[in-house]
């Protein structure tokens, strides 16, 4: 039942945030390894809003949103839910430039995995990959940010499969990792999983895309590796720093566990933390030390989603609400009137009155 709470207090506002854009060479390698000739791959990306990625030059950069369009034409051709790990299968080292080459002529295994996840914006400034070791273990975890949710698995797959290919390229050896898990649900067939994987156990409906493996591992030299070649390839991508986007999530995966819960109308501190495996206790915790709270966090996430549906103008109020969580239109209403109000600068704004959410 809907409840009447204050609305969320005001965060500072961060930086300007740069658009998400992937380098032409991600959406042309998938429309080229999924088409089965030139023509159905200039087909697949002028279906998807990219229609010059099968020529420009390898430096230019395409929205992150093209490459989601071109996923869900691939899916939709194909008819194949894994079509990210067929495609996945069709990579061969020097498909994804820089990152690449940053990878394969590092000493070790961990020095490159180090800097592929460190300079992943080269390759997607959508996408962002951590890593973490604890015990015997070393897991990498694979986040999209603003991601597509019809797309997510489809991309999560395509990516933790290619980084696979990526560490199996530099070491010389058929790799597997201990376990790869993903947090959309089970498909019913898994062989291109097994193909990719190799030994790997799979999981399915985990709290995140993860792929992990021993903490051994690191240590293994890469056979392609070459200093004096990595030392010119850092240089040229050290050129290109991040994109300001904005502060990170206290907990990674957190924006993209609430914007899941939106569309159900019923976001929630304790279900965002239970889907990230964390107690409420330990969320609310992560929230204050970096200085935010789940209030600020879904308004921020609503503020945001809610720029996206503005833009398309397809939707009606009442359909925006409810793909913004709020239980009526009203309480969207005041929501955005806060949010402009902020944008615009007029301080001196009237504080809403209680409004009814979810």
């Amino acid at each position: 039942m809907p409840h009447s709470e204050p609305p969320p207090p005001a965060a500072a506002e961060p930086a300007a945030t740069a658009a998400l854009t992937d380098c032409v060479v991600v959406p042309r390698f998938i429309a080229r390894a999924a088409a089965r000739d030139g023509a159905e791959a200039d087909a697949l990306v002028r279906a998807a809003g990219l229609p010059t990625a099968l020529r420009a030059p390898d430096t230019a950069r395409m929205p992150s949103a093209g490459t989601f369009r071109l996923w869900r034409e691939v899916l939709t051709r194909t008819g194949r839910a894994d079509a990210g790990l067929l495609t996945a299968m069709r990579y061969r080292h020097g498909h994804f430039d820089l990152v690449d080459y940053l990878i394969s002529t590092a000493p070790t295994l961990g020095e490159g995995l180090a800097l592929g996840a460190r300079h992943v914006h080269l390759v997607s400034s959508s996408s962002r990959l951590t890593t973490d070791v604890s015990g015997d273990e070393v897991t990498v975890t694979y986040d999209i940010l603003r991601p597509d949710h019809e797309m997510r698995g489809v991309v999560a797959e395509f990516v933790l499969a290619v980084l696979t290919g990526q560490l199996r390229h530099g070491t010389g050896k058929a790799l597997s990792p201990i376990r790869v898990s993903f947090a959309h649900r089970a498909p019913r067939r898994t062989t291109a999983h097994a193909d990719c994987f190799g030994s790997a156990r799979v999981d399915f409906g985990a709290p995140a895309d993860t792929l992990t493996l021993h903490r051994r591992d690191l240590a293994l030299p890469m056979v392609t590796a070459d200093p004096a070649l990595a030392a010119i390839i850092k240089r040229s991508a050290a050129a290109f720093p991040p994109p300001p986007l904005g502060p990170a999530d206290p907990l990674p995966g957190l924006r993209t566990a609430i914007l899941a819960q939106l569309a159900d109308g019923r976001p929630s501190l304790s279900s965002t933390a239970r889907s990230l495996a964390v107690s409420p206790r330990t969320l609310q915790r992560r929230l204050a030390e970096s200085g935010t709270t789940w209030r600020a966090e879904l308004d921020s996430v609503r503020r945001e989603r809610s720029a996206g549906l503005r833009r398309s103008g397809t939707d009606s109020a009442q359909r925006a609400a409810a793909r913004l969580g709020f239980a009526e239109t009203r309480s969207l209403r005041r929501a955005m009137n806060r949010w402009d109000a902020r944008d615009t600068g007029r301080a001196a704004a009237p504080a809403p009155r209680p409004e009814q959410e979810p």
